[in-house]
């Protein structure tokens, strides 16, 4: 339960960060960028961390490559997943999935500038339906140092672990 409300509380902090960062990125000089983000999911270890009354949660790490406005291969960990609605792996249906990771990007490039950036995203997604949610740059190095950025993202993403899925993003850098 600790770690719902974990995982629901970060969703929350997110959605705030990037309204509240929103009209000081418009302020200044911002490019919109769009784009996909392909995925790998890779299971650590190949079971569920842990079962608690009705929730599954999951660590996992992916390969990620962004392309679009924001290009470049990432690794994405740490990755944490809970699922609602189930107490049995692997789970035949769900209420709804939360997901939270760190996507680093050593070489990537965004609006002609090169460097690494490191980006948090986090999501939900109910049973049947596509992930939504947000993303915000936590650093950049190289030419995308002092980099800031956020933005949505959202898609059917991948069918399971060990299977290339996307989700598409969108927002705004500086």
């Amino acid at each position: 339960m600790r770690k719902a409300l974990s995982a629901a509380l970060l969703i929350c902090m997110v959605t705030i960060l990037s309204a509240s960062l929103m009209p000081t990125v418009l302020a200044k000089k911002s490019e919109y960028v769009t784009g996909k983000w392909t995925y790998m999911a890779h299971m650590i270890p190949p079971v569920p961390a842990k079962i608690v009354g009705d929730n599954v949660f999951l660590n996992t790490w992916e390969d990620g490559i962004w392309s679009g406005g924001i290009a470049g291969v990432s690794i994405d960990a740490p990755c944490h997943i809970m699922i609602h609605g189930t107490n049995v792996w692997p789970p035949p249906s769900f209420d709804y999935r939360l997901f939270t990771a760190i996507s680093t990007i050593k070489d990537c490039t965004v609006d002609g500038k090169t460097g690494g950036l490191v980006i948090f995203c986090a999501g939900k997604a109910e049973f049947g339906k596509e992930w939504h949610g947000a993303w915000v740059i936590l650093s950049g190095t190289g030419g995308l140092k002092g980099i800031h950025g956020q933005g949505t993202w959202w898609g059917m993403g991948a069918p399971g672990p060990e299977a290339w899925g996307f989700v598409e993003y969108q927002g705004w850098i500086r």
